[in-house]
């Protein structure tokens, strides 16, 4: 098991825009990204063998045009596409087989990819760190956080526990949130 680290939003808690899509436009989407991603340099998908019924790729370094062509230009790809690329986020793929359908969404990732996934003794490791309550799921300020970081005994606190690896990232991730106020680090 594990505790999630990312940035988040009061844009996350609204409902966003859902898109219904087929498996021919998903298969057709897979094969895009590929070659996308090796034209770009940039891996926008898994390897297949990760993909299952749950996926997220990243579309922020493509063009809006180009993936919802692959969708008819529907409105509702359009409106997820457009929004997970001004949030900075992932797509994610959801097949439900109960519904008999493939969903599309913006993910709660961000593009780039710099959330922590840590196992539960490293992620409370952090936490304590941090000086804060070793729960397993929580929220913080930005700011609370950025002080912590730059405070010689929070560095040296990470030290003692073996997490002093993971502060790097942490600050990364921070500073990936620099345009928004709201934003908070969350974790679960």
């Amino acid at each position: 098991m594990s505790i999630l680290f990312r940035i988040t939003v009061p844009a996350d808690e609204t409902a966003s825009t859902v898109a219904v899509i087929t498996a021919r436009q998903l298969a057709a989407f897979r094969q895009f990204l590929r070659t996308e991603g090796s034209r770009i340099g940039v891996a926008l998908l898994e390897p297949d063998e990760y993909l299952g019924d749950s996926f997220e790729v990243r579309v922020c370094p493509l063009a809006l045009a180009a993936i919802t062509a692959l969708f008819d230009h529907d409105p509702a790809v359009i409106s997820v596409v457009e929004e997970a690329q001004f949030r900075g986020r992932r797509l994610s793929l959801r097949h439900c087989p109960r519904a008999a359908e493939i969903t599309m969404r913006v993910a709660l990732t961000s593009d780039c990819g710099l959330e922590l996934d840590l196992a539960y003794g490293n992620a409370y490791a952090l936490l304590d760190a941090l000086g804060m309550d070793c729960d397993s799921a929580g929220d913080a300020a930005l700011d609370q956080l950025r002080a912590r970081l730059s405070d010689p005994a929070t560095r040296d606190r990470a030290a003692d526990r073996g997490v002093a690896h993971y502060l790097p990232r942490l600050e990364r991730l921070l500073a990936s949130a620099r345009d928004h106020e709201e934003a908070r680090l969350s974790w679960a």
